[in-house]
């Protein structure tokens, strides 16, 4: 993994590039400017920046398909500065599933529908990110971000979320993805090299008494 940030920053990393990718589209577009925000959809949070669109992670939560029971540790392997590899031994990545909620702002709501649009459509068009698009130094050099739809909220949860920001209920949808949280400690692996095998008389011990391979070569030449 090529790193230029811790890889713990990868939840405020993947924020950054779901932003990106939405503004990357409303401009292909030809919205001029946009503003993101990834504060909590408030009016004093987009006041003075319409237009605008609000991307909250709003929950995180242990992604449970990405949860292998049975598999409590991985291998990792190092390329050293002199081109030797090493192996460690870490506890797996955890994966943790990031639910966000993205809503639009402007002047009028037929403007907020078009953007509301576009964001669908950004989401439904690029449903993996690969590296190249990522932003940040926490990412896997092979690693693609799946971001997908999610069904609707029910109206009770939808009212006490909008409730709690004392705004009535607007248009807005969400979008999940999944990331690793990748432990920093490791220890180092090694392989078995060469394996030493022993042999054991199966007759040693035995109490019976049997001919003897010499008693046995006797007897064949006492025989011709």
């Amino acid at each position: 993994m090529t790193a230029t940030t811790p890889q713990h920053h990868i939840i405020r990393e993947t924020s950054d590039s779901l932003s990106r990718l939405l503004q990357d589209e409303f401009k292909r577009a030809g919205y001029k400017r946009v503003h993101i925000v990834d504060q909590a959809p408030k009016p004093d949070a987009i006041e003075g920046k319409l237009p605008a669109v609000s991307v909250y992670l709003y929950q995180v939560s242990l992604d449970t398909e990405g949860v292998d029971g049975n598999v409590h540790s991985e291998l990792v392997t190092v390329q050293k500065p002199d081109g030797t590899i090493e192996e460690y031994r870490r506890r797996r990545r955890l994966w943790i599933r990031l639910d966000y909620l993205i809503s639009t702002w402007a002047q009028t709501p037929e403007d907020e529908q078009l953007l509301l649009g576009l964001a669908i459509r950004a989401i439904m068009e690029h449903p993996s990110i690969g590296r190249e698009k990522l932003r940040g130094g926490s990412f896997e050099d092979d690693f693609k971000l799946n971001v997908l739809l999610s069904t609707r909220l029910d109206e009770g949860t939808l009212a006490r979320f909008w409730g709690s920001l004392n705004q009535p209920i607007r248009p807005a949808i969400q979008a999940w993805t999944a990331v690793p949280i990748v432990p920093e400690e490791m220890e180092p692996f090694t392989r078995v090299q060469e394996r030493q095998l022993g042999y054991r008389d199966l007759n040693e011990g035995s109490t019976e008494s049997g001919p003897t391979t010499e008693d046995n070569v006797r007897r064949q030449l006492e025989g011709r």
